[in-house]
């Protein structure tokens, strides 16, 4: 049943599609972006532990909490690596709609051309301009066209 429902749904236009891809693009670039500011904002509640433990003498417990930030600086620079992504993609859609959609009008250009070629037979149009010219070289020998 359902996959009738989906036959009598319209098919959205690309511009459309478009928009609505991007739209999901920049809501998945924000949610990367607050998981950055999130990893970011525990990153220094971690360094003052660090300094804590530094303080305490407790190097075994500032080496792990070190380690910790290296590995969240790790996932931070590959969250940024996702958000890239995201952008690249959503500015090969754009393209490639934009592509479409002059390869539609490069089309319809085509067929008018067509359509005016067979209009004007260019041969028959060529030929009477030779008669007019003929014509009017005899009727007055000084023009020349």
């Amino acid at each position: 049943m359902e996959k009738m429902v989906n036959l009598l749904k319209p098919k959205p236009n690309p511009q459309q599609q478009l928009r609505d891809w991007q739209r999901h693009l920049r809501q998945e670039c924000r949610n990367i972006e607050r998981q950055i500011r999130d990893i970011q904002r525990e990153e220094k509640s971690v360094q003052k532990a660090i300094r804590e433990a530094a303080k305490r003498n407790d190097m075994g417990s500032a080496k792990a909490l070190a380690k910790e930030i290296v590995r969240s600086r790790r996932t931070v620079n590959r969250l940024y690596e996702n958000k890239a992504q995201l952008n690249s993609i959503s500015m090969h859609l754009g393209e490639s709609v934009a592509i479409s959609r002059t390869v539609g009008h490069l089309s319809k250009s085509a067929e008018v051309m067509k359509l005016v070629n067979n209009l004007m037979k260019a041969p028959e149009v060529a030929a009477t301009m030779q008669e007019f010219s003929k014509e009017m070289t005899k009727e007055n020998g000084h023009f020349r066209v």
